[in-house]
C-alpha cells in the first residue's frame, strides 16, 4: 500500500534499487539495491547518489564517475530536484534512475565551495556544506540542525563506508567546519584523532592530509594552543605553498604569541599577494578584509593604536560592503576590533558604540550561547563601567560569566576577571537591580567543569585556579550561598597550597578569614 513516508514515521526502512544507464555503452551500466535510513528519506536523498558513484567507482576505475555530474530521474526521464527527492507517496521498494546531468555554464554567483580552499582563520566558518547542501551558518538554528544532520549522516557513513571512503572523509571534515564554527572543540578533537590514520594513510594522504593538519590547526588556535597551530600552519607551506589566506592564518598566530614583527611581516606579504591571486583567479574569495584587520591589530599591540585603527576600519568598510544588509559575524568582529582601538585611545562613547553594534549582531548570527558573544559581552561589560554604567556593566557581565563557564576549554583568567568585578559591583551596592543569585548555577557548573579539564590537561593547575575559586566564593556570599562559598574557599585553599612558582601566604590568610566568617553565618542558620 502507498503511503506518503512524510506522515508516516513507522514505516519499514525503504529499499531503492538504482539503475544508471552508462552513455559508454551496456558494459559499464550498473545497478545497486540500498536501503535508505529513515531519517533522510525526505531530507537529503542526494547522498544517493553519492553512496552509488562510490560504488560505481570502486567497478570501473577506467570510467570514474562524479556524483556532481549525475542526476536522479523517474521513470518518464524526468530529473528530481536536487533536494528532497524521496517525498511522494511509493511503495516500501522504488526504482530511481541515474543519468549523467546536463553541463551548464558556470553562474556568476556561484559559490566556490572546493574541499581544499584554506579558509583563513577569522573567516571559520561563514558556511557548512552537508553533501550537497548550503547552510547559512549566520542563522543559529540552521546551524544546529546542520550539525545534527550531519552528526547522523557521519555515524551511518562510518558505519558503513569506513574511515577510508571518500563519503566518510567528506562528510568529517563538513561536520568539523560545524563543530569549529561553534567552538566544540572537544567534539573537533574526537572526530580528528578518528580520522588521523586515514588522512596520513598513502591512500588518502595527498587529498585529505593538508585538510586534516587544517582543521586540528584551526582548533589548536581556538584552544590557546598558538605554538602548535603554528608547527601546523608552517608545514602546511611545505604543502601547499604560501598563499595569502595561510599567512594570514600564521599573522594570527604569531600576533598571538607576541611575534609582532614576524605578524607584520605576514600580513604585509599577505596583501602583497591577494592583488595576484585575484589576477590569475578572478573568482576566488581572496580579499583584504581579514588582513586589514590582522595589520590594525599588530600595529595597536606594538604601539601604534592609531595607525591600527586606520586598518581597522578598513577591515570593517570592506566587511560591511562585502555582506550587505544581512547580519554578519565578520561585521560583528571588525566592530569589536575598532571598539577596542578607541578603548585604547579612551575615546569610550565611540568604543561602546561600536561594540554595542558588535553584541548585537552576534546575538542574532552565532546565538546568545557562543563564545564570540559572550567575549563579546565581557568587553563591553568593562567599558560600561569606564562609563559609570554600573547596571549596564551587571548585565553585560553577568551574561558573559555565564556563557564562558560553558565553553569546552574554560579561560581562567577571563572568568576570573568577570567574577571579580561583578563581585566588586555587587558588594558596593552599585546596581540596586542586580541579583547575584541568578549566578549561582553557573557557578556550580563552572565548579563542575574545572575538575575534568585540569584532569585532561586543558587548563593548568596551579595558584590561578585558586585565585578563580576564591572569587566564585565571593560571589556565592553576596548571593548569600554560604555553603557553597564555603566549599569554593576550601577548594582555593588547596590550590594556594600546592602552589610553588609564587608566594600565596596573603591569599591564603584572606580566604582563612572568610573562611571562619562563613562558618559562623551557616551557624547562625543564615542564607544557603
Amino acid at each position: 500500500k502507498n503511503r506518503r513516508l512524510g506522515n508516516h514515521k513507522e514505516a519499514m526502512p525503504l529499499r531503492v534499487v538504482l539503475n544508471f544507464k552508462s552513455p559508454d555503452g551496456a558494459k559499464y551500466d550498473s545497478t545497486l539495491s540500498i536501503k535508505v535510513p529513515k531519517k533522510f528519506w525526505a531530507k537529503e536523498s542526494k547522498h544517493l547518489v553519492e553512496w552509488f558513484v562510490e560504488f560505481y567507482n570502486g567497478k570501473h576505475a577506467d570510467k570514474k564517475l562524479d556524483p556532481q555530474d549525475m542526476q536522479l530521474v523517474d521513470k518518464d526521464g524526468s530529473a528530481f530536484p536536487l533536494l528532497g527527492v524521496i517525498q511522494e507517496s511509493f511503495s516500501h521498494k522504488q526504482e530511481i534512475g541515474l543519468r549523467v546531468a546536463p553541463r551548464r555554464a558556470p553562474q556568476k554567483d556561484d559559490k566556490d565551495i572546493k574541499d581544499g580552499k584554506i579558509k583563513s582563520s577569522v573567516e571559520i566558518t561563514a558556511t557548512a556544506v552537508t553533501l550537497n547542501s548550503v547552510v547559512d551558518m549566520e542563522d543559529p538554528v540552521a546551524f544546529a540542525k546542520a550539525e545534527e544532520v550531519t552528526e547522523a549522516q557521519y555515524k551511518t557513513y562510518k558505519k558503513n563506508h569506513g574511515l577510508k571512503s571518500e563519503l566518510t572523509l567528506k562528510v568529517a571534515f563538513r561536520l568539523l567546519d560545524i563543530c569549529i564554527g561553534q567552538y566544540k572543540l572537544d567534539r573537533c578533537t574526537q572526530i580528528l584523532e578518528e580520522v588521523k590514520e586515514a588522512c596520513a594513510s598513502e591512500e588518502t594522504k595527498s587529498e585529505w592530509y593538508t585538510r586534516y593538519i587544517q582543521s586540528k590547526a584551526f582548533c589548536l588556535w581556538k584552544q590557546s594552543k598558538f605554538k602548535e597551530a603554528l608547527v601546523l600552519f608552517e608545514e602546511m607551506t611545505t604543502i601547499v605553498g604560501k598563499s595569502s589566506k595561510l599567512l594570514e592564518n600564521m599573522g594570527h598566530t604569531h600576533n598571538s604569541l607576541g611575534q609582532y614583527k614576524k605578524a607584520q611581516e605576514c600580513f604585509e606579504e599577505a596583501l602583497a599577494l591577494v592583488d595576484i591571486e585575484k589576477a590569475l583567479h578572478p573568482e576566488s574569495d581572496t580579499h583584504k578584509g581579514g588582513l586589514h584587520m590582522g595589520l590594525g591589530l599588530v600595529k595597536k599591540r606594538q604601539g601604534d593604536v592609531k595607525g591600527g585603527l586606520e586598518d581597522l576600519k578598513k577591515s570593517l568598510e570592506w566587511y560591511i560592503e562585502s555582506t550587505g544588509p544581512k547580519p554578519h559575524s565578520l561585521v560583528a568582529k571588525a566592530h569589536m576590533a575598532v571598539g577596542h582601538a578607541y578603548e585604547d585611545l579612551k575615546e569610550f562613547k565611540a568604543a561602546v558604540s561600536h561594540m554595542e553594534k558588535g553584541v548585537d549582531i552576534f546575538q542574532r548570527t552565532c546565538g546568545s550561547s557562543s563564545p564570540l558573544t559572550g567575549n563579546a559581552q565581557g568587553s563591553l561589560g568593562k567599558l560600561y563601567l569606564e562609563l559609570n554604567s554600573p547596571e549596564r556593566a551587571w548585565n553585560s557581565l553577568a551574561a558573559a560569566l555565564k556563557n564562558e563557564v560553558k565553553h569546552d576549554s574554560l579561560n581562567v583568567f577571563t572568568i576570573f576577571e568577570h567574577a571579580n568585578l561583578l563581585y566588586q559591583i555587587a558588594s558596593k551596592k552599585l546596581a540596586p537591580k542586580s541579583d547575584p543569585t541568578k549566578l549561582v548555577d553557573s557557578l556550580v557548573y563552572l565548579d563542575s567543569a574545572l575538575g575534568p579539564q585540569m584532569k585532561s590537561g586543558l587548563i593548568k593547575r596551579d595558584g590561578n585556579i585558586g585565585a578563580l575559586y576564591k572569587s566564585m566564593a565571593e560571589l556565592a556570599i553576596v548571593a548569600n550561598h554560604y555553603k557553597l562559598s564555603s566549599k569554593f574557599l576550601d577548594k582555593a585553599l588547596t590550590h594556594f597550597g600546592e602552589e610553588k612558582n609564587f608566594d600565596c601566604s596573603t591569599l591564603i590568610k584572606e580566604c582563612r578569614q572568610v573562611l571562619s566568617l562563613v562558618a559562623d553565618l551557616i551557624r547562625k542558620g543564615m542564607g544557603y
